[in-house]
């Protein structure tokens, strides 16, 4: 499907503003490098009197650049690892949406 003409993504993922970079990696390797908005669900996002809370961390991104990630690959996002969920959420206006979620790390206790 075309995207919208007048879309300059690269303004809206600028690393000066809103982005943030995240390293993918799939079996231990850097598979790239990956431009998007990091969505936290520690933080509820407020529009007017209508407060969004989702439950899973999400990292918003051009399409074109995660066309190659899928599920099982590893996002690194401010020095935190996120295990990619499932194949990118497309929305048809040339972003997507990786759902993430925090791995499950087995602690040795010392017992």
């Amino acid at each position: 499907m075309p995207h919208p003409a007048w879309e300059d993504l690269s303004e809206f993922f600028d690393p000066d503003e809103f982005a943030t970079t995240a390293t993918i990696r799939r079996d231990g390797e850097i598979i790239g490098e990956v431009l998007g908005i990091f969505d936290d669900p520690n933080q509820i996002a407020a529009l007017g009197n209508y407060e969004l809370d989702h439950p899973t961390p999400r990292l918003i991104c051009p399409e074109t650049d995660i066309a190659d990630i899928s599920r099982g690959d590893v996002a690194t996002i401010e020095g935190r690892d996120f295990d990619i969920m499932q194949e990118p959420e497309l929305d048809g206006t040339g972003i997507a949406t990786l759902i993430l979620a925090e791995p499950n790390v087995i602690y040795d206790a010392g017992i």
